[in-house]
């Protein structure tokens, strides 16, 4: 099992990446524009979902889009350097 998970950390690292970068760009107008959605369909949630531990605050208060924008920046922020010293740590 440690080897497996040794064998398979960086590639589930870069698609937590890859999955954080397109909830990100789910949060932004520019982002939806690439993605070939209209910009009324902004949502904050794929974002909150990916910034767990750190994001949980957000399900219970009602915040307005800017402190909820940066709440869930700060949360991914901190999501993909733990990840980077979880994946780093087996080198």
């Amino acid at each position: 099992m440690t080897r497996t998970l040794s064998r398979l950390r960086w590639p589930l690292y870069g698609g937590y990446l890859l999955l954080t970068v397109l909830a990100l760009m789910m949060a932004f107008t520019p982002g939806l524009a690439l993605l070939g959605l209209p910009p009324e369909r902004v949502t904050f949630l794929p974002a909150t979902l990916t910034g767990l531990p750190w994001s949980l605050p957000l399900f219970a208060a009602r915040l307005d889009s800017v402190t909820t924008l940066a709440i869930v920046l700060v949360a991914n922020l901190l999501n993909v350097a733990i990840g980077l010293m979880l994946a780093k740590s087996g080198d």
